[in-house]
């Protein structure tokens, strides 16, 4: 940049953080001559202008679960350094509007404050930086508030506004749980994990796309890497482009964040954003967490939620802490159905990039007997960014679960997308666990060992037959995804969905999850059933004779549909991907196929 540009760039950002000091409306830029500058140019320095705020505005709102989600509310909002503690205002309306904030019925929830001073950018944020002049290692001075709401009624819908006098955010609304064992929903993401604008618009992307695919949703799941600067390194630019982006989505759905191993840094950016429960580092002789809120749980519908940190791994003593605590939240919850665990580095893994971590060794050796005492039965993964159903794993000897399988499909296997060549299927997890990971909701992605790769490395990650616990589809689809989870007493029923740059979703996957406490599934084998495709473009089931076959577009539109025959043409479909449900004997099986 030559010194004429630069100058007229510093006398912008001047006149731009001067008139916002004091209080000077969008019209004064009319202190600069429209004249000097090309109308591009001058048109995005208003629009710029126009976006600006006033120093008390809230930003990087959100909702997390801060003890039971029927009665309660966590918030969580930065603002600039303020010696103004802000509130939240609660009303119980579905569309509140700014005057129903001041009735007699508003709850006032005073927030606690943390002051901090956090690194802006980070050496991955280069290309951003060059946009502002701003350099790695300044810093900006924050006001973390936090407030949890209590006293709410179960089942209702609530309107609030979080900030001070002369700062609200937008309104946002949310649904407290209904009491009692309740079927629910929620969203399951994992590594957004992004350092440029382009990064962010693809998770926001995958993001938005999930939340308007499961719109009865309760909550999102993000299972850790909420970004990708960390340790000394960290940035909290990337933290205000995840919340920013995606702002419009936190002020109506509640977020349950699980600590990754890019969310730690010693500035805390992952603990000062989320107001998440923190009495696990409270409890007597605990072996404490670097951060607070790490480690919680909650109960909802008919399932315990344990959400846990292994990021520190290495104290002395950490696992056996961690497993006292994971004793007692089950404890307390003797009756739910379900035992969901949830964390970030994986206990079983098939990515080339971490399968051989030593961490992941330690992880098996101290908490594999802990899940298999607690009866585990479905344990969400993060950090491997590849697609994986693993088990159900006999815990105690890192073995499959004979006759745990049914409703599968068979495909070609050995491919990048699915190296397993399975697909579908329903998992028992009476007498074992299901390990799952959903690859990855942002850009980064990991590659997929295949059987003779995990056999080399057996001296080092010390599972024997690793690839035998790879029970279901198992690849790497290059796309951004995100899963629905739909809990019932009966099942856990569970589609991933891919993300291409459109923003347009395709189911990737299906499975469910049941408990039954006989010997095995009852039904048909597993592996015994193929659709696919012949070279004259017919639909091809074996296996079973079919009620019913369709043929749905990635838009969810049916196509074609027969009853009673394993042949369906498909001749006059155009090219592209399609979905085929077959149903029969009560049975549901799907598959992606390609014309």
């Amino acid at each position: 940049m030559n010194r004429k540009n630069l100058f007229k760039r510093l006398v912008l950002s001047v006149f731009i953080i001067g008139a916002s000091a004091n209080g000077l409306s969008a019209q004064d830029i009319t202190a600069l001559r429209e004249s000097d500058y090309t109308i591009p140019s001058w048109v995005s320095l208003k629009a710029a202008y126009n976006k600006l705020q006033s120093a008390r505005q809230p930003y990087s709102i959100n909702m997390v679960y801060n003890g039971d989600p029927a009665t309660r509310m966590g918030f969580s909002w930065f603002t600039n350094l303020t010696d103004v503690r802000g509130e939240v205002r609660i009303v119980e309306k579905a569309d509140a509007a700014a005057e129903d904030f001041s009735n007699a019925g508003t709850m006032v929830f005073k927030a606690d404050v943390t002051d901090a001073r956090l690194n802006y950018y980070s050496k991955k944020n280069g290309e951003e930086i060059g946009k502002t002049g701003i350099q790695i290692g300044d810093k900006k001075d924050y006001t973390a508030h936090k407030a949890v709401a209590t006293g709410l009624k179960p089942a209702t819908t609530y309107s609030f506004r979080v900030g001070s006098d002369g700062g609200w955010s937008e309104i946002g609304t949310f649904t407290t749980a209904k009491e009692g064992k309740n079927d629910f929903s929620f969203v399951y993401i994992t590594d957004t994990q992004a350092n440029t604008a382009e990064m962010f618009d693809i998770s926001q992307k995958t993001v938005h796309r999930a939340l308007n695919t499961v719109p009865g949703a309760s909550f999102l799941l993000c299972n850790g890497d909420f970004v990708e600067s960390s340790g000394k390194e960290n940035s909290e630019w990337e933290w205000e482009q995840w919340f920013s982006t995606m702002q419009d989505c936190w002020l109506t759905m509640p977020i349950v964040p699980v600590q990754g191993n890019h969310d730690t840094s010693p500035n805390n950016n992952f603990s000062l954003h989320f107001n998440t429960d923190t009495t696990y580092n409270d409890m007597p002789g605990v072996v404490p967490t670097a951060m607070d809120g790490t480690v919680y749980s909650f109960v909802y519908g008919d399932a315990l939620f344990l959400v846990v940190n292994y990021e520190d791994w290495k104290k002395e003593g950490y696992f056996s802490s961690l497993a006292e605590w994971m004793r007692k939240e089950v404890e307390k919850h003797p009756g739910t159905r379900w035992r969901i665990a949830t964390y970030h580095k994986c206990m079983f893994t098939g990515s080339r990039s971490h399968q051989s971590d030593k961490d992941q060794v330690a992880l098996r050796e101290a908490m594999l007997p802990v899940f298999d005492e607690l009866k585990i039965d479905l344990a969400l993964q993060g950090h491997d960014h590849v697609y994986e159903v693993i088990g159900p794993v006999v815990n105690t000897s890192k073995t499959l679960v004979g006759d745990a399988i049914e409703e599968q499909i068979d495909m070609t296997g050995g491919v990048r997308e699915n190296m397993t060549g399975k697909q579908g299927g329903v998992y028992n997890v009476a007498n074992g666990t299901l390990y799952f990971l959903n690859n990855s909701a942002g850009r980064k992605k990991y590659e997929p060992r295949d059987e003779e790769e995990m056999k080399a490395e057996e001296p080092v990650h010390l599972v024997q037959d690793y690839w035998g616990l790879f029970s279901g589809k198992f690849g790497q689809t290059g796309e951004p995804t995100f899963s629905s989870v739909a809990v019932t007493n009966d099942a856990i029923d569970i589609v991933t969905y891919t993300v291409d740059g459109n923003g347009k979703e395709s189911v990737f996957d299906s499975f469910k999850v049941v408990k039954k406490t006989n010997t095995g599934i009852s039904g048909l084998a597993a592996g015994k059933v193929q659709i696919g495709v012949d070279d004259n473009k017919n639909i091809v089931v074996s296996g079973l004779s079919p009620d019913n076959v369709e043929i749905y577009d990635v838009a969810g539109v049916l196509c074609k549909k027969t009853g009673g025959v394993s042949l369906l043409d498909a001749s006059s479909l155009p090219s592209g991907t399609y979905l085929v449900r077959v149903m029969a004997g009560g049975h549901t099986y799907t598959q992606k196929i390609i014309l």
